[in-house]
């Protein structure tokens, strides 16, 4: 087969997430590779590169083949692959920040600055990211708390991080160059907040300029599902750093709660230094994690507390107490996990009662103590906590809610103890149809641990008593959610929610090219369906 300038075929029958938590099969003649093709521009190139993304969907529907574009292979879900082929985007980096005649007028006049506009193709990781914007004197606005995933998979399935007062990182997206079909790809900005000018679509040379916020917004977080994700623009603003104060043990008392359920930092004065009256340090990034089994819910054992962490955005100043470099050998997440995963699994029953000494081992090696240091985005979010074949999942809940789910975890814990830590971050709500962070602010509740039978059932428990609780809930879709049905999806996102995504998948899909973008986990959630009413274009 001969294959277009920039395109090679990538025969593999089966594909592994960087985590080892699941294998997927595939289609071993509808893989391939794409590179910046061979041409003397960077716009040559980068339209060509849109005709490969056009000529693979062609492909797709002339041979019935389902396809996705796979990213760093960051997510322990099924939702971004597919039981078909696999598309390589990784080396599709170009990038550039935008020149004022490419900016929309209005957005200009609004006082907002063009050199805030960087634009890059999908496949820039979050880590290349913030370098380049770095060495620009810029920043990303929010990162996941870790940048080891592709940029267009970060936020399509809404990283989420720990900026409260920001949102996640779909919150730094104001445009999307997505191939909707074999003669088609447009250009998405929301109409409340328009940013391209005609001399930027047309470098593009997109077919079709949709402002429209409903349909960008349920664009943002589409898990690859509305055709290829080409080029993202991207808001950022000043280089700053993130200064750090924290302490590892932190009574369980009204000063922690407060913080939880109101973000009143002020509860916190006797165990952290905080800036709280410096206009010049704003709170950014906040993280609580949990040992569930040296948790004390009274708050009477100080040493059964909880760790804080509090990053302060600051102006960025080139002499700071840096943040020293991650520690060599041993660290939590290493491939220890996977092998205490397999001790767990083949002990059965008996290796319940080993969960608690295993944690309490490996908990202290989880703590970064940076208290007092500071760094750019990139020098505070250089790697990941968790490595190795290791189980994370994560649930949104209002942070009202908090105090109320944590009693119950511990509870459950006290029956079946849980091979892992708890961590929690705070997000400012999101305007993404189907975000997960969908709630005012949004506490979020992770559960990283090994991956092995006793997780999963910890899980399932953890699930069901929320629902006859009836408390509120969403499912990270990128992490380990596999309850995830039909009806549960519209008890949590509401039907109007869920048909506007599916209408506005509709309005820009044809229905050969949506067939070539869905896949099974789709299909398990409903999301392959047609709305209840479509929308005339």
């Amino acid at each position: 087969m001969s294959l277009p300038n920039g395109i090679e075929a990538l025969p593999m029958a089966e594909w592994t997430n960087r985590h080892e938590n699941f294998t997927q099969r595939l289609q071993a003649s509808a893989c391939f590779k794409l590179r910046i093709p061979n041409l003397p521009t960077s716009q040559q190139q980068y339209q060509q590169t849109t005709a490969n993304f056009q000529w693979l969907i062609r492909y797709g529907i002339e041979h019935n083949v389902r396809m996705r574009a796979v990213g760093k292979g960051w997510s322990f879900s099924e939702v971004p692959v597919t039981d078909g082929g696999l598309v390589d985007t990784l080396a599709l980096r170009q990038s550039f920040a935008l020149q004022p005649s490419m900016v929309a007028p209005a957005y200009q006049t609004a006082g907002r600055r063009a050199d805030n506009l960087f634009f890059t193709e999908c496949g820039m990781s979050i880590i290349g990211l913030e370098q380049q914007l770095e060495s620009r004197q810029k920043s990303v606005r929010a990162s996941g708390a870790s940048n080891g995933q592709s940029i267009a998979g970060a936020f399509s399935t809404g990283t989420h991080g720990g900026a409260f007062r920001f949102g996640s990182v779909q919150e730094t997206v104001v445009g999307l160059h997505i191939v909707t079909g074999p003669d088609r790809h447009v250009w998405l900005e929301r109409a409340s907040y328009p940013v391209a000018a005609p001399k930027f679509t047309d470098w593009l040379g997109v077919t079709d300029v949709f402002r429209d916020d409903d349909l960008f917004n349920a664009a943002l977080v589409s898990f690859g599902s509305f055709g290829f994700i080409h080029g993202v623009l991207l808001e950022t603003e000043p280089l700053f750093l993130l200064e750090e104060s924290s302490s590892p043990r932190v009574p369980y008392r009204e000063g922690v709660k407060r913080l939880m359920t109101h973000l009143d930092l002020t509860g916190l004065k006797p165990w952290l230094q905080l800036p709280l009256n410096d206009p010049t340090r704003q709170p950014y990034h906040l993280t609580i994690i949990i040992n569930p089994h040296q948790f004390d819910p009274t708050g009477a054992d100080p040493n059964r507390g909880v760790f804080v962490q509090l990053l302060f955005k600051a102006p960025y100043r080139a002499v700071y107490p840096r943040r020293p470099a991650p520690a060599s050998g041993f660290i939590y997440g290493d491939s220890s996990l996977g092998l205490i995963s397999t001790v767990l699994d083949h002990l059965g029953n008996a290796g319940v009662a080993l969960v608690p000494t295993l944690v309490n081992r490996l908990y202290p090696l989880a703590l970064e103590r940076n208290n007092g240091t500071a760094g750019t985005m990139s020098e505070t979010f250089d790697n990941t906590n968790i490595r190795g074949k290791a189980a994370s999942a994560a649930i949104g809940i209002d942070n009202r809610d908090v105090l109320r789910v944590l009693a119950e975890v511990h509870a459950l814990n006290q029956q079946t103890p849980f091979p892992g830590v708890l961590g929690l971050r705070f997000v400012k709500g999101t305007k993404a149809t189907l975000g997960f962070t969908r709630f005012p602010v949004t506490a979020v509740l992770e559960f990283d641990g090994v991956e092995a039978r006793i997780t999963r059932r910890f899980l399932e428990m953890i699930w069901a008593r929320l629902e006859i609780l009836n408390i509120a809930y969403t499912l990270h879709w990128g992490k380990i959610n596999f309850n995830l049905t039909e009806p549960r999806l519209r008890k949590m996102y509401g039907d109007t929610a869920v048909n506007q995504w599916l209408a506005s998948r509709h309005r820009l899909l044809d229905a050969p090219t949506r067939r070539v973008f869905t896949n099974p986990f789709m299909e398990r959630c409903g999301l392959d369906k047609a709305p209840a009413q479509v929308p005339v274009v």
